[in-house]
């Protein structure tokens, strides 16, 4: 919305349902990402690059459960699956005609690489990260 320039009129037309934009904001998923090492230095690049003002593409690795969700059950740490996508991912697109094999792992037979092909596709996701002028001079 806040790309779009549509965050006005969407709270508007939200306010008009009866409902509240932070209750709805509360309710979506949000995937436990960019919590590694990697992960968190581009996301850092990422935000210096939006602090800066500067158009960028970003590549990484989506996968179907984020980090995990940490239970304690009877004194013991329990990981369960980060379910983030079970209902969708109404900000990404997924790119079929991409589609590509991804080799690793396996054996060598007759100097061929077997049984480590899985299929990659490509997802575009839209993301937008803001910052304040404080978070500028930080």
């Amino acid at each position: 919305m806040i790309n779009l320039g549509l965050q006005n009129a969407c709270d508007e037309a939200i306010y008009q349902l009866g409902l509240d934009m932070e209750e709805l904001e509360e309710m979506e998923e949000d995937a436990g990402l960019g919590n590694g090492g990697l992960g968190r230095l581009a996301a850092c690049f990422l935000d210096s690059m939006a602090t800066l003002g500067l158009a960028a593409y970003g590549y990484g690795i989506r996968y179907e459960y984020g980090i995990f969700n940490q239970k304690i059950r009877d004194g013991w740490q329990v990981e369960e699956a980060d379910d983030w996508l079970r209902h969708g991912n109404p900000w990404e697109k997924a790119r079929p005609e991409y589609m590509l094999p991804v080799h690793f792992y396996g054996r060598v037979e007759d100097s061929k690489w077997v049984d480590t092909q899985v299929l990659k596709m490509k997802m575009m996701m839209m993301i937008m990260i803001t910052c304040t002028m404080r978070d500028k001079y930080l």
